[in-house]
């Protein structure tokens, strides 16, 4: 994220003089720029009296109070007409100088614009080459500087002016070279224009102008402003619809300005300047965002100015249409001091040897011998030990992010703690969690990760690094309603690492630092403005150790590309939905509408790239052992579905393997949406799996060496019973509850399990005391199969399920079953428990209510015509049927009192055949009559007319044969021609839309399942 600073426009006409009222940024049109030498750029200092750590503050204490904190808002409305000086009435008529003939005494290289490669595309992949050194800043500045010597010293009224109407752009806040270029000031026409359209707005409230004012005598002279050449577009006067006068404030950091969100949102440009240690900065034109970043937001506005400590601030705002936005106001914000600032040591630190990888990545560390982080590897007691110890996840709640309804602490580091940096966390420097705003959804994948700067005053202390980030907080929180910084990691000149966004130490959580591609990207900010300076070495480190850690957490390579998908507009350069091809470490201007990270740093990236790779090769290399291989088998649940055993082979060099698990509680969300957790750890390779009641969990399995993880490998998933006493349970009807579980003993007696949405299978495991049990299953209200458990010892039942809110088990007739589980298993479920087939049957598994078909094949299950497919209880609906089976069908449906032939009724139907008895009924009973050369055709599929033709023959209804088609492909003169016209005069089929029956296709099961059980209901 980055404010863009805006120029000073060189002019001496009064039409050129009127165009400088608002200076709009000129973006560049740039994925990888063209920008000065870094080694010609102005330094940052570091140097600090403060101490890096205080000794006497214990690694990982939280911040002390903050004091001082505080905020100020004041509403925008309108031009003060006290900001503008008075003019004479006699317009002026003397020429400008002739801007054309004007001696230019700049350098060439200051005239080139610092960017000029292409914007990606999503055709084009953006340039990744080194920056070329091709201009230099420090030159333009030099030529500057020797202008405004020779220039005259203006009037305190007329240099207010043209320091209020020209915008200049800023460097470091409060280090602004002086300038006294009279050509920079306005002319009486533009005066005039801007006090005719203040005076038209005098009624209008205005609370700025009820402030005291800020004193003038010295700080608003022409020596102030910054006289930097470049270009500007066009803004008409009409165009300003707030301009304040300089107005006293309370002491702050940060300071934006906000507006409510409307359809069409008419603000073009927002400009700031602050007096800071008694001087004023120049005019820094701010960053506007749209509303994207926030979802359902109600308000928008700039990103903040961050200030090395300002007391007096003056606005400017143009619109599309001149008019005032609705609710604009500024905000201040005074982030307070705390005792601890700039003294905690950072809490976490690298399980591997940072320094020894960074030595082999050829980096060796800037960092003194008393302040090298901690590499000591994360002790083997620590994480838990023991193949044969249960482990009992529980639903996790990872921080900041809805994901369960249970508090998880991941009891290892995951493999990128090799090489995980000190991070300075949230606790340490003083967020106030209160005003977190969860937006609820982590980001799946890392993809791409993005460097920008703050654009604030690179005049900071060690200290004050801690109160500019809560200052950035407020703002992106509570002023932008972000619900939280956009930002998840922040970087300091002094090297300091800083935790952002709420979560990001432990998922790629989704931000608000690159509208348009928040999802599963990240965004580091450098604290400072480096479009003026060049980033201090240890904060270029201390980027390279966080983007370095990232990407080898998440196997993202620094030196790739990625295509990534805008989502909304936000400050994009493109429209929804449009694909980009970037490099996986970029800067933030490469996708969005900014000068961010700064031309000095963006010129580093290059170089960044290559020592994060460099990084994350030396992490890898010796460190990760191999992927766990699965025998076959590999997880096996017991009764009752509580647990699983797990079991993987050997990988060469690991000295531990650790569960990875992610779950969710009955009733809860997907459970492929949930964060992975790191589990258990043991040196054997098996282990047992329990879950809670109701709980469904997917769990993975990945080798240690050292500490440092490899690849996980996934082993499986499966649901828990659910507890009797479950709140989601309800008995009715007589249903009552036994030290054994749940019984029913009469008709209509029922379980209802509510909140059953993710469920896609019952299991139920129940026993009879005699007789048979009907249960019928139903999935919202519909009927969504049956279960018939016979008589004998516990019996386990499973029944596909359709979509739906709740599920039903209701007894269908008088007899007495013992429920001992119900388990509503999902789609993943690894493996069930072996159903007792000889006790139980159940609807078909593949079909279920939302299938038209559904009734038609439950009825053909239950009145015995189709046993299914006796291996996995499925009927395939879609395959053909043969003529075997078609004929087995009538059979069953028939029951007909018929003894098979002694001789074989076809040359091909054998009486070791399964389907000898109903073919040979069939040709008995002159349903089917074979093929020409007395072959039957067992296994050749049945078309749709032959399949009409036996079940008419069987049926033998008494109807006559029409003399005109039933279909348009069946002529009257075909075999079938009775057939079909009957079936369809019966409504047993419709043919197909186009009016044909297609009577030489083959037909299906599914087919044939409706057709039957259309007959059978008359």
């Amino acid at each position: 994220m980055s404010r863009t600073l805006h120029p000073v426009l060189k002019a001496g006409a009064a039409t050129a003089l009127a165009l400088t009222l608002t200076a709009t940024t000129v973006l560049p049109a740039t994925a990888m720029p063209v920008v000065p030498d870094t080694t010609a750029a102005p330094s940052v200092a570091t140097a600090t009296g403060e101490s890096a750590v205080d000794p006497a503050v214990e690694s990982g204490e939280v911040a002390s109070e903050i004091e001082g904190a505080g905020e100020q808002s004041i509403a925008l409305g309108g031009i003060d007409a006290e900001a503008l000086p008075e003019v004479p009435d006699t317009p002026e008529v003397a020429p400008g100088p002739d801007v054309t003939e004007a001696p230019d005494t700049r350098s060439p290289e200051s005239t080139q614009a610092p960017d000029s490669t292409p914007v990606p595309s999503s055709t084009v992949t953006p340039d990744i080459a080194e920056p070329s050194a091709s201009s230099t800043p420090a030159a333009s500045e030099a030529a500057t500087e020797s202008a405004a010597a020779g220039s005259e010293a203006t009037e305190p009224e007329v240099a207010l002016m043209s320091s209020t109407l020209s915008a200049a752009s800023a460097p470091a806040s409060g280090t602004a070279p002086k300038s006294t270029d009279s050509e920079s000031r306005p002319s009486d026409v533009v005066i005039r224009d801007l006090r005719a359209k203040a005076e038209g707005t005098a009624a209008a409230t205005d609370t700025a102008a009820n402030a005291p004012a800020a004193p003038e005598a010295e700080e608003l002279t022409d020596s102030v402003f910054d006289v930097a050449l470049s270009s500007t577009q066009d803004v008409e006067v009409e165009r300003i619809a707030a301009l304040t006068r300089p107005v006293e404030t309370m002491d702050f950091i940060v300071a934006g300005v906000t507006w409510d969100i409307t359809e069409a949102d008419p603000v073009t440009d927002v400009s700031l300047r602050v007096r800071e240690a008694g001087e004023w900065t120049d005019w820094n034109s701010m960053e506007i965002h749209d509303g994207d970043e926030a979802p359902h937001a109600d308000r928008v506005g700039t990103e903040p100015l961050i200030s090395s400590g300002g007391d007096a601030i003056q606005a400017r705002v143009t619109t599309a249409d001149g008019e005032v936005p609705a609710g604009l106001e500024l905000e201040l914000i005074d982030p307070g001091t705390a005792e601890t600032d700039g003294k905690l040591e950072a809490a976490s630190s690298a399980s591997g040897d940072l320094a020894e990888i960074e030595q082999q990545a050829g980096l060796a560390s800037q960092e003194s011998a008393s302040s090298a982080q901690s590499a000591a590897a994360v002790p083997a007691a620590a994480l838990g030990t023991g193949s044969g110890a249960a482990f009992t996840p529980a639903v996790h709640h990872q921080q900041g992010l809805i994901t369960g309804t249970a508090q998880a602490t991941a009891t290892a580091n995951t493999s990128a703690d090799a090489i995980k940096p000190k991070v300075i966390t949230r606790a340490q420097w003083g967020a106030n969690e209160s005003w977190v705003n969860d937006w609820g959804t982590p980001s799946t994948d890392l993809q791409a990760m993005y460097v920008h700067h703050t654009a604030g005053s690179n005049n900071y202390t060690e200290s004050g690094a801690y109160a500019q980030i809560r200052g950035i907080y407020s703002y992106h929180a509570r002023s932008l309603a972000w619900g939280d910084i956009g930002y998840q990691f922040l970087v300091d000149k002094y090297g300091n690492i800083f935790q952002g966004r709420r979560g990001s130490i432990e998922k790629p959580v989704q931000g608000a630092q690159a509208g348009g591609f928040n999802t599963d990207t990240i965004g580091i900010s450098a604290m400072g403005n480096y479009d003026v300076a060049s980033a201090p070495a240890p904060m270029v480190r201390a980027i390279e150790k966080v983007l370095a850690w990232q990407a080898y957490r998440y196997d993202v390579d620094p030196s790739a590309t990625v295509t990534l998908t805008q989502r909304g507009k936000g400050t994009a350069r493109w429209s929804d939905g449009t694909r980009v091809t970037v490099p996986t470490i970029l800067g933030h201007k490469v996708t969005n509408s900014t000068a961010c990270p700064g031309r000095y740093l963006d010129a580093q990236l290059p170089t960044i790239r290559k020592n994060v790779d460099r990084l994350v090769a030396a992490a890898g290399a010796n460190q990760k052992p191999g992927t766990p291989s699965l025998p076959s088998n590999h997880y096996r649940l017991s009764s009752p579905g509580t647990q699983a055993t797990a079991y993987w082979n050997a990988v060469s060099g690991a000295d531990q393997y650790q569960i990875m698990y992610r779950a969710v509680p009955q009733g809860g969300g997907a459970v492929s949406s949930q964060a992975w957790i790191a589990g258990k750890t043991m040196t054997g390779t098996n282990t047992l799996l329990s879950n809670t009641p109701g709980e469904t969990a997917q769990y993975a399995v990945r080798a240690l060496r050292g500490g440092v993880a490899g690849p996980q490998r996934y082993l499986g998933q499966h649901t828990a019973p659910l507890s009797w006493s479950d709140s989601d349970i309800f008995y009715g009807n007589g249903t009552t509850r036994t030290s054994g579980g749940v019984q029913a003993n009469a008709t209509g007696e029922a379980i209802r399990i509510e909140n059953a949405g993710q469920a896609n299978r019952v299991v139920v495991t129940a026993q009879v005391s005699s007789g048979t049990a009907n249960i019928r299953v139903e999935r919202g209200g519909k009927r969504a199969g049956r279960l018939q458990i016979r008589a004998g010892g516990p019996t386990v039942c499973a029944v596909t399920v359709g979509q739906g809110s709740n599920i039903r088990l209701e007894l269908e007739n008088n007899a007495t079953v013992t429920y001992t589980s119900v388990a509503l298993t999902r789609s993943g479920q690894t493996r069930d428990l072996a159903t007792t087939a000889s006790r139980c049957e159940a609807t078909f598994s593949d079909i279920d209510t939302d299938d038209a078909a559904f009734q038609a094949v439950d009825w053909m299950k239950w009145s015995g015509v189709s046993t299914g497919y006796a291996g996995d209880n499925t009927y395939r609906m879609g395959r053909s049927i043969s003529r075997g089976e078609s004929v087995a069908f009538l059979y069953r449906y028939m029951e007909p009192k018929h003894t098979p032939a002694a001789k074989q009724p076809f040359k091909d139907v054998v009486k070791s055949n399964s389907f000898y008895g109903a073919i040979s009924w069939a040709k008995d009973a002159n349903v089917a009559r074979g093929e020409a050369g007395g072959a039957f055709g067992v296994y050749d599929n049945v078309t749709r007319g032959e399949f009409a033709s036996f079940l008419y023959r069987a049926a033998k209804p008494k109807w006559s044969t029409p003399k005109v088609k039933s279909f348009k492909d069946v002529p009257v003169g075909s075999t079938h021609h009775a057939a079909i016209a009957w079936m369809k005069d019966a409504g047993l089929t419709t043919g197909y839309t186009d009016g044909n029956f297609r009577q030489h296709q083959s037909i299906t099961r599914g087919e044939v399942a409706r057709i039957l059980y259309r007959f059978d209901q008359g």
